[in-house]
């Protein structure tokens, strides 16, 4: 049997790891509501330019997004989300155009019901978030973020990559 040590360290990386899976299973209770995934909303909320995603604080998007700066954004495969946008236009949620500088190119856009959708997941969002997060302080909420953001530059300079 192997000697593995409780470490703070350690402990901080599957405190984070647990959090995140459980905040995606309670998405997809709420997105389920609407015929989605959790990762389908993400590239919506992507398209929408949604200013709390950290990906926007590295990378400036003048244009509509292409699918391979989705890919890069969800940390994913360019095949998973070919299938996942190819799902979003289905639905009548997403639609492509052509890239003004390059045909070749297709820019992703929302459609007026992928807006619509957007704007009725926020509300319970908001409304869960509040839930979830009423009984920290402010100070704590901005620690939590400081500490993160410090570990992900900490990765990223490891890496060499955002």
């Amino acid at each position: 049997m192997a000697m593995i040590k409780k470490t703070l360290d350690a402990s901080v990386i599957f405190h984070i790891v647990k959090f995140s899976e459980t905040w995606k299973r309670n998405g997809e209770t709420i997105t389920a509501k609407y015929g989605i995934t959790t990762q389908q909303w993400l590239i919506l909320l992507l398209l929408a330019k949604d200013p709390n995603i950290l990906y926007f604080r590295y990378v400036s998007h003048k244009k509509p997004m292409m699918a391979k700066e989705i890919a890069n954004a969800l940390n994913v495969s360019r095949a998973n989300v070919t299938n996942l946008l190819n799902i979003l236009i289905q639905k009548g949620l997403i639609t492509q155009q052509e890239d003004s500088s390059d045909a070749r190119r297709k820019r992703l856009l929302l459609t007026r019901l992928g807006t619509k959708l957007i704007n009725q997941i926020e509300k319970e969002r908001t409304c869960y978030n509040k839930k979830i997060f009423s009984g920290f302080a402010i100070n704590q909420k901005k620690q939590v973020n400081e500490f993160i953001d410090l570990c992900l530059e900490k990765m990223y300079t490891e890496a060499g990559t955002h």
